[in-house]
């Protein structure tokens, strides 16, 4: 290969990577958040880490546009290689770790909280919340649609069918689908 072009390659993914630094350091800034340079966060996404949340994007992820990522008090961390595509909303009110190599399809909601339930004496919203959290493993597919509820672990190499409610661990290697998910046989 030409030298000439290899080092022009080089030095255009330097300034790209450059150029994204500086990019992601106007958004968020001072906001606890932190992105690799090499992960691609569409200028539509919504990335926010208030109330002393932390939200760390791990190197090579894709966070497609309309997607949500709201800390809400709590920290998410994102493994190496993911891609969250749109219209997907993952909350960190309790902790969500989601492993490397993890592919998240549309509108799906990741949700670490849970309201606790009001009697005739507490309001509903004066109860409070359950913040247990949620691990998704490492190569996780997770279909269209699906919501994975506070509490849930998901092992590695796991898939979860389209349109799925996930309200219990799902164990390694496995598939599952439906509401609630339940392995398929």
């Amino acid at each position: 290969m030409n030298p000439f072009k290899e080092l022009a390659r080089h030095i255009y993914r330097f300034l790209r990577k450059m150029c994204r630094a500086c990019i992601y350091t106007i958004r968020w800034g001072g906001r606890g958040v932190r992105t690799s340079t090499n992960s691609w966060i569409s200028m539509r996404a919504t990335i926010q880490g208030h109330r002393g949340a932390e939200i760390t994007i791990g190197r090579d992820c894709e966070i497609h546009p309309y997607s949500m990522i709201l800390g809400c008090g709590g920290n998410i961390r994102i493994g190496d290689r993911v891609s969250v595509n749109p219209f997907t909303i993952i909350y960190g009110i309790g902790d969500v770790h989601i492993g490397a190599g993890v592919r998240i399809a549309t509108s799906v909601k990741i949700i670490p909280g849970n309201h606790i339930q009001g009697t005739d004496a507490i309001l509903l919203t004066e109860s409070g919340i359950t913040k247990i959290g949620i691990r998704i493993e490492d190569n996780v597919w997770i279909g269209a649609g699906v919501i994975i509820l506070d509490g849930v672990t998901v092992g590695r190499n796991a898939i979860i069918g389209a349109g799925s409610v996930v309200t219990r661990d799902v164990p390694a290697n496995a598939k599952v689908v439906g509401v609630p998910a339940r392995p398929l046989v």
